[in-house]
């Protein structure tokens, strides 16, 4: 059984813009979140800043830049949105942000070494509201696969829990990985550590052809979301859990009824997959 309606595709997402200006009538920008229009618009990081300080302090004088798939290029600057109202921004999403920063300081900071057990304690929902928000973020910056996550936000603003049951959570570890000299440019290090934070699709193939999940990357943590169809039976959906894991024998499901996971580092090669990621583009399609 496929995920949501993600169709692989070689070529960048084309993005049209709207101007809000037509003649004397000036568009007033909904809210992203509530679709308010009358509150302040507050510009909305990709990431955190409270999340990005902590990466920044651990690369120690590290550089840190922002891959843009649309662009195809890094970027010096974090990208930043502005259809958030204040009252959303500073309000429930800010508490999402204030619990990850919590599990950052606790479980993220450290970089996992190959064949590591790792415990990791959590609270279901708010991690997968978070993480939805995040990849919201994403693909509203990015232009792609925006009409999956609207039926999403009661979920991500904690106003319907029932309303992200179509979306299945996993982990998987990954670990750092040797750069192929052949792939290897100057200055480049021989081996590659998962040290930053990383946002977008993750590929895996399955009966069915290629999977597309959306993924966000803790460091060492890599958060896999699955998008099943609302109409899908309760068999089907199994069906789909009992594939991805036997084709990610590394990843574990992270479930409401759980409160901790233990698992292995020993899933993503970081190297492959920080590849994988610039390469990987989404055409949607309902």
């Amino acid at each position: 059984m496929a995920s949501i309606g993600y169709r692989y595709k070689s070529e960048a997402v084309t993005v049209s813009s709207v101007s809000t200006r037509m003649g004397n009538y000036v568009e007033r920008l909904r809210c992203a979140y509530c679709g308010s229009t009358d509150e302040k618009r507050t510009k909305e990081h990709l990431w955190p800043a409270s999340i990005h300080k902590r990466v920044v302090a651990l690369l120690d004088g590290g550089e840190q830049k922002f891959w843009l798939a649309r662009l195809d290029k890094a970027l010096p600057n974090e990208p930043i949105i502005r259809d958030v109202c204040a009252v959303c921004n500073n309000g429930e999403l800010s508490k999402l942000d204030n619990y990850i920063c919590e599990a950052f300081d606790r479980y993220f900071g450290v970089i996992r070494d190959r064949g590591e057990e790792v415990t990791f304690e959590y609270d279901y929902h708010l991690l997968k509201r978070w993480l939805l928000k995040m990849s919201y973020n994403s693909a509203r910056i990015s232009g792609s696969d925006v009409p999956v996550f609207q039926p999403l936000i009661p979920y991500i603003m904690g106003q319907n829990i029932s309303a992200g049951r179509t979306v299945r959570l996993f982990l998987e570890m990954t670990y750092p990985s040797e750069i192929p000299a052949d792939e290897r440019q100057a200055g480049m290090p021989a081996i590659v550590r998962p040290e930053i934070n990383r946002v977008g699709f993750f590929g895996y193939n399955a009966s069915t052809g290629t999977n597309m999940l959306r993924a966000v990357h803790l460091r060492s943590f890599s958060f896999l979301l699955a998008f099943l169809p609302r109409a899908a039976s309760a068999a089907s959906v199994q069906a789909f859990v009992t594939e991805f894991l036997s084709r990610r024998p590394s990843a574990r499901e992270l479930r409401a009824s759980t409160l901790r996971v233990t698992l292995f580092c020993d899933g993503i090669d970081c190297w492959k997959s920080i590849k994988s990621g610039m390469a990987h583009r989404i055409h949607f399609s309902r």
